[in-house]
């Protein structure tokens, strides 16, 4: 957990904006539970097996694509039942 600390101040010690997805910025942050991504105001839990400092801005938008296109699914799926 050292290590995720030591990110932690070096992403509050410099902006944690990622960049820009559909002209909106991402966020890495550090919450209660961990690190997680910040887009359009929704949250995007980060798995456990994906290391913190890997992160960037092409992984972030992947990771929030695939949330946002499994909600569309599920969506979709509990509709047609």
């Amino acid at each position: 957990m050292e290590n995720s600390q030591n990110i932690a101040t070096k992403n509050e010690s410099k902006n944690n904006n990622l960049g820009k997805l559909d002209k909106k910025s991402i966020y890495l942050n550090l919450g209660k539970y961990g690190f997680f991504l910040n887009h359009n105001k929704i949250n995007y839990k980060i798995p456990e097996w994906l290391p913190i400092d890997k992160i960037d801005l092409e992984i972030a938008s992947n990771l929030i694509q695939h949330k946002l296109k499994y909600q569309e699914n599920k969506k979709d799926s509990n509709d047609s039942e």
